[in-house]
């Protein structure tokens, strides 16, 4: 005869899949993935999600790698997602946080690529005898903790530089992984060598569910500045000089796989860095004292200054550690807008007053990577890189 417990359990009933469905739409986008695991209902209710999965620009969480010295690489493995709290130490909190797969981690240097449609792209590059060896790189999908290796860089000669992207198709649904590289000519004379540096200008794509394989085409003649790529609209985008040795930014359209150029604004400032920030690509620019100018560009491609501010306080040690730009990351609820300065410091800046603020203690050097996801998916990786799903 059954016990008190078990005709209990047995009339306790279960709620409609509609009904969870609406209480997860309710929940902070990083507590679902631990739901899935609770049961087969709830795991299916939430792949097959009415609602919406982007990330409003608005909302207090990002994602982010963090770590607080040069020895503390071990830390990098953890992907974390940060809410920001004025009252935190920081004007952060770590809330949840999962690692990396260690192999990745183990003598390499690993720098993200971007993000595209809630995955994200980083590209890891082991230490060797002679400093570095290929590349390899990874995709990630954040919410199921996913991987997919693309095969590695063969270069032969000595590479200078390499930059990456990853970039979305819209029509033919085609997720791209495009790699420009530079690579010294061997076949140049010592006279060469010694007069003039014969570099030569590589592109290749990988395009996933189409050619497994990286294919080469058409490059422009002239060298990117080194940094990655950022995706937006169907192309991705990087700063790098035309023949003329003038900055420009380089478009590479997913679609068509060419190449075209457009013009810097008219700014006397350095060490360009591209970004994308609330629907629109931005271009930041140094200039003298620690003043950063912040340019975007409109519908027509034609750039207006959105503004320019001063870092106050300045730490060596930062500067020392990082690399000096300012990159927007997300418009606060009061009108602020938050950044990251010098890929170290969480800095707001205020449209009334046109000063930053800093929201942390510089004097402990730290590399501080934001990654602006603006949706996720809980698909399986290999059925949105081949396109068996295309809804993100």
């Amino acid at each position: 005869m059954a016990n008190d417990q078990d005709i209990i359990s047995n009339k306790t009933p279960e709620l409609i899949p509609d009904v969870i469905d609406l209480i997860f739409s309710k929940l902070p986008y990083y507590y679902l993935p631990s739901c899935r695991l609770v049961c087969k209902t709830w795991n299916d209710v939430i792949l097959s999600s009415k609602h919406d999965p982007s990330i409003s620009p608005a909302s207090n969480f990002l994602l982010a790698h963090v770590y607080s010295n040069r020895r503390d690489r071990l830390s990098f493995r953890n992907l974390h997602c940060l809410e920001l709290d004025s009252d935190h130490v920081e004007g952060v909190r770590s809330i949840a946080s999962f690692n990396l797969r260690r192999k990745y981690f183990r003598r390499s240097f690993i720098s993200t690529i971007n993000s595209c449609n809630g995955l994200l792209a980083f590209v890891v590059t082991k230490k060797t005898k002679s400093w570095l060896n290929s590349n390899i790189v990874v995709i990630l999908n954040p919410m199921t903790n996913e991987y997919f290796e693309l095969p590695k860089d063969e270069f032969k000669g000595n590479w200078l530089t390499c930059s990456y992207g990853f970039g979305f198709c819209p029509k033919t649904k085609h997720y791209k992984v495009v790699r420009n590289s530079t690579v010294e000519d061997r076949n140049s004379t010592v006279e060469d060598r010694n007069s003039t540096v014969h570099n030569n200008y590589k592109s290749e794509i990988f395009a996933f569910g189409t050619r497994q394989e990286w294919t080469r085409i058409e490059s422009p003649s002239c060298s990117f500045n080194g940094c990655h790529g950022v995706y937006l609209n169907g192309g991705l985008h990087w700063v790098g000089q035309d023949d003329l040795h003038q900055d420009v930014i380089y478009r590479l359209n997913m679609e068509d796989e060419k190449y075209e150029h457009i013009p810097f604004p008219n700014d006397d400032g350095y060490f360009p860095c591209i970004g994308v920030f609330n629907g629109a690509l931005h271009l930041t620019v140094s200039m003298e004292g620690h003043e950063y100018t912040m340019w975007k560009m409109k519908e027509d491609g034609s750039w207006i200054k959105a503004f320019s501010s001063i870092v106050p306080d300045v730490s060596k040690n930062i500067l020392s550690f990082s690399k000096s730009t300012v990159e927007q990351i997300k418009i606060c609820k009061d009108g602020k807008i938050l950044c990251v300065w010098a890929g170290a410091e969480l800095v707001l800046y205020d449209p009334q007053t046109e000063k930053m603020e800093k929201l942390m203690d510089d004097t402990i050097a730290r590399d501080f990577s934001v990654h602006n996801i603006d949706c996720f998916n809980f698909n399986a990786l290999s059925d949105i890189l081949t396109r068996k799903i295309c809804k993100f």
